[in-house]
């Protein structure tokens, strides 16, 4: 049996029917990031993930059925729910409601709102918010696209500053499927961390992004081993054999991750990868061989391993002035990686001269999990507009003389882009072009261009956030 959609809500919902005034025949909210959350601008994104996996489900009787029993024994009576409401909404095999979005792929400064939702039949005006929750689960796509956007951004200059800018995409890792909360936070996270890179270990996501955005091939990942091959092997002489196994069941010119902390980090570098024959094997080998410390302080670490492996393999000095490892060797860092230890290990090693092109790193529980909430960047879902069977429109706006932050916007809303390029929330009738296009009306899903949610995000990333040139 598919989620029953009905009791995809608060259980208060239920109840707000009964709640609202009751000659109100449509109702219209939407959705924002706050102005005062962790970062100024938003990575839009995600929003065809949640009608993908909600909005294509038809409600059932069965369905009805079984919210109803809920309910009941929820509050101790069935009369809060709504069910006529709900067959009407089985009869039509949808929900009877408009969804317009910005497009995805936008960096777009907070406070501005994201997506609308309004009602299409008369009946579901007084039902429409439990549809909310829903909806909300957005923020976390987003906000995961945002801090992969911002190391994004960190990182570029340091790139530039260094190395190659055409490894970036490839320069931060997810590692993060094991430790998200379930398997569909891992989907939606590491699809959003594609948005802005390109490595990945997170075949769910992958496949997700696939089923989502019709996009294949976006992730890549390389031949890794973990501690559970290594030691497979033992110490002393297993070391050998281990290292020796991945070069001889690898084509040459693949690259290849090798987890080098099992018993002794330095002694595996020094004494195994320095052997004599291992370094003539590893030179005359084309595809990229990279070492994988996983434990101890990452930048002690790293660049303890980066100077033994520069004594071993040689450097040279890059056309900006930094050194790179010769013989195609390199180190990915994965351990205790998020936003400011990546951009912190980068920056310690370009102060010691070395090129960010010998480093990429990979991100678990700090790319997709750790202190992220709804809350990170302030997602909220507001009313903005109610009509009345007797034409009346109300414009409904919340204003806490206790947190300004929190208040709301009024009215029927478009997005624009003003005379200074920004974006601006405006009332419908502004002059203007509406950026909020039609994503979902009364079961009709519109396509997503991926290509052009993919040019989005990485032309607001080269223009800085630039949004004068915003272009649905």
């Amino acid at each position: 049996m598919p989620m029953n959609l009905i009791l995809a809500t608060d259980a208060y919902k239920l109840t707000h029917h009964l709640q609202y005034p009751q000659n109100i025949n449509k109702l219209y909210s939407y959705g924002e990031a706050r102005v005062g959350g962790l970062y100024p601008t938003i990575s839009w994104f995600g929003l065809s993930m949640i009608l993908h996996d909600y909005f294509q489900t038809k409600v059932t009787t069965e369905m009805i059925d079984e919210a109803e029993k809920v309910a009941e024994e929820t509050f101790g009576t069935k009369t809060y729910f709504n069910r006529p409401v709900w067959e009407k909404v089985r009869d039509l095999g949808y929900f009877p409601v408009r969804i317009k979005a910005l497009p995805e792929g936008l960096e777009v400064p907070t406070g501005t709102a994201l997506f609308t939702i309004e009602s299409t039949a008369d009946w579901f005006a007084t039902s429409l918010n439990a549809l909310e929750v829903m909806l909300m689960h957005v923020w976390y796509p987003t906000t995961i696209a945002t801090n992969s956007l911002y190391i994004k951004k960190r990182l570029l200059p340091l790139v530039e500053k260094t190395g190659n800018v055409d490894l970036l995409p490839l320069m931060v890792n997810d590692f993060g499927l094991r430790g998200a909360t379930s398997l569909q936070s891992g989907q939606r996270g590491g699809a959003a961390h594609l948005l802005h890179f390109r490595g990945s270990d997170n075949l769910a996501a992958s496949n997700y992004f696939e089923q989502v955005y019709g996009r294949a091939g976006r992730a890549q990942s390389i031949w890794a081993t973990e501690h559970s091959v290594a030691t497979a092997y033992g110490s002393g002489q297993g070391e050998f054999d281990y290292l020796n196994a991945q070069l001889d069941r690898t084509p040459d010119d693949a690259p290849v991750s090798i987890v080098i902390d099992s018993y002794d980090t330095f002694h595996f570098v020094r004494e195994v990868v320095g052997s004599a024959a291992m370094v003539d094997r590893i030179k005359k080998r084309p595809g990229r061989v990279v070492l994988r410390p996983d434990s101890g302080d990452p930048i002690t670490m790293d660049l303890a391993v980066l100077d033994i492996l520069a004594d071993i393999f040689g450097t040279e000095v890059n056309e900006k002035g930094y050194k790179v490892l010769k013989h195609n060797v390199g180190l990915i860092q994965g351990d205790g990686m998020k936003a400011d230890t990546i951009i912190k290990l980068y920056e310690a090693l370009i102060e010691k001269g070395w090129s960010t092109d010998n480093l990429v790193v990979g991100s678990g529980g700090g790319l997709l999990q750790e202190g992220f909430t709804r809350d990170t960047e302030r997602f909220a879902i507001k009313a903005a507009y109610a009509h009345t069977v007797d034409g009346e429109d109300l414009a409904i706006k919340k204003q806490p003389k206790t947190d300004l932050t929190k208040a709301s916007k009024a009215g029927l809303l478009k997005v624009i882009v003003d005379d200074s390029g920004q974006l601006q929330t405006v009332p419908q009738s502004q002059p203007g072009k509406d950026l909020l296009q039609t994503v979902y009306e009364d079961g009709q899903i519109q396509t997503v261009a991926i290509d052009d949610v993919l040019e989005r995000a990485e032309r607001h990333l080269k223009e800085k956030a630039n949004l004068g040139h915003v272009n649905g």
